[in-house]
């Protein structure tokens, strides 16, 4: 406190500088006149790396899961599958629904998975 003291009575109370008058009312208008006019730069933006492959990678999937069912249960010979069935149906008489109940996957399910994409 002594020290603060000393100060103002050496030095006073008073700011030594002050702002002229009326310098902050046109000051934002004289400010944009100084700037030099610049064109917006548009940058695009483009997905890279993982993104840029996500809906590719996902239609192969699909596509190889669909493809694995086909195989799975379409290319099966008739001898397999009175084997396991004890009917004489061949193999093509299996539809889509025994197949999706076979690996338990339902229309919501479906709806599900290809949401995400």
């Amino acid at each position: 406190m002594k020290e603060e003291n000393d100060l103002k009575q050496a030095y006073g109370t008073q700011a030594p500088f002050k702002v002229p008058e009326g310098y902050f009312d046109d000051f934002a208008a004289r400010m944009m006149q100084m700037l030099p006019e610049q064109e917006a730069k548009v940058i695009e933006m483009k997905p890279s790396g993982w993104l840029r492959w996500r809906p590719y990678v996902a239609a192969a999937s699909i596509c190889a899961i669909i493809g694995g069912w086909a195989l799975f249960f379409f290319g099966q010979n008739t001898e397999q599958t009175t084997a396991y069935s004890g009917s004489n149906a061949p193999a093509t008489e299996i539809t889509m629904e025994q197949a999706a109940d076979y690996v338990m996957i339902d229309n919501d399910d479906i709806y599900t998975y290809l949401a995400d994409f």
